[in-house]
């Protein structure tokens, strides 16, 4: 085998082998007055959202032949399949004259 003689260090027996120094630990830490003063960057904290209106739990579509069971965000008495066509509206910002033109 060739190995490199330069990877391999000979040693007498009586020395030590040389220390690694330490590295530098980084910047040094704050004193406590001084993070007091500092300016937080984030979003600030807010109210939660409105929680979503329930219905009573349990109920069943109103049509006669149906049996299926009403989810307590469905507000209506009938399921998907029965309820009749809502008329829809738009809702959101609305778009000026002269935009819409």
């Amino acid at each position: 085998m060739n190995r490199c003689p330069s990877l391999f260090e000979v040693r007498d027996e009586g020395t030590e082998p040389p220390r690694a120094t330490q590295p530098d630990a980084g910047p040094s830490r704050k004193d406590v007055s001084d993070v007091a003063e500092e300016k937080y960057r984030g979003a600030s904290v807010r109210t939660l959202p409105r929680a979503n209106k329930q219905y009573s739990t349990g109920r069943v579509c109103a049509d006669p032949t149906c049996e299926t069971k009403l989810s307590r965000y469905n507000k209506w008495q009938y399921c998907w399949q029965h309820e009749p066509v809502h008329s829809y509206v738009p809702r959101g910002k609305r778009k000026s004259r002269t935009q819409a033109a």
